[in-house]
This record gives structure tokens, sequence and C-alpha cells, in this order.
């Protein structure tokens, strides 16, 4: 008899490698309002919601973004414009998608494609 598949009731945490957890730390703080949980020389975890953003200060070299993932797609509260009137005010790139210019896509500083679901229109 075969065993039943685990059941996956959530995300716990995504790690990240960075090259310098502080500067990342900052950036995930201060622009997207996440709270530090733990913190030590080597990691950062930071509280999402009700997930964990864990930064890890990479040995020496970061994968390309596309070995390592694709992107992280976070929710916010507040609609589209304001949300991208807000993060062009902190002089952050936007990037859109091709067929869908009301994407917000941007990078971290470490080069991590990050998207931005503004929650209404």
């Amino acid at each position: 008899m075969a065993e039943s598949a685990l059941e996956v009731s959530g995300l716990d945490h995504v790690v990240l490698y960075c090259r310098d957890t502080a500067v990342s730390r900052a950036f995930y703080t201060d622009l997207l309002g996440m709270t530090v949980r733990v913190e030590t020389e080597a990691y950062v975890f930071l509280a999402c919601g009700a997930q964990v953003l864990a930064l890890f200060r990479a040995a020496d070299t970061l994968p390309s973004r596309h070995q390592e993932l694709d992107h992280l797609a976070f929710t916010v509260e507040g609609t589209y414009d304001d949300t991208l009137a807000r993060l062009r005010s902190r002089g952050i790139e936007i990037i859109t998608r091709e067929g869908d210019p009301r994407c917000i896509y941007f990078d971290d500083p470490d080069g991590h494609r990050i998207q931005i679901l503004a929650k209404t229109g």
C-alpha cells in the first residue's frame, strides 16, 4: 500500500543569498515594511505576514537569478498607482512585463526579482 502524500499547509520561509545582509535587511524593512524576527552575523529572518523571508550571507558569489529562482511576489495594501508612485519616489527602477504594463517588478540589492501586486486597482 502506497503512503499518502504529505499535506502542505503553507509556505514557511524562502531563503535568499545576499552579498551584505545589512543592506538587504534595510531594503526589505525600509521599503517593504518587513520586520526582523532573528538576526545574526550570517543571516536575518524577516516576518512577511505569516511567512518568513530569510536572508543568508553568500560565501563568495551569488548564483545567477535564473538558476536560483525566478521571482518573489508580494501583495501590498493600496492601489497600483499609489504603489508605483511610492516605489518611484524611493528611486526604485520599475521593470514591466511585456503585454502587461501594470505589473510591477524591480530588483533587490542582490538582483533578486521582486513583483508587487497591489490589492486594489
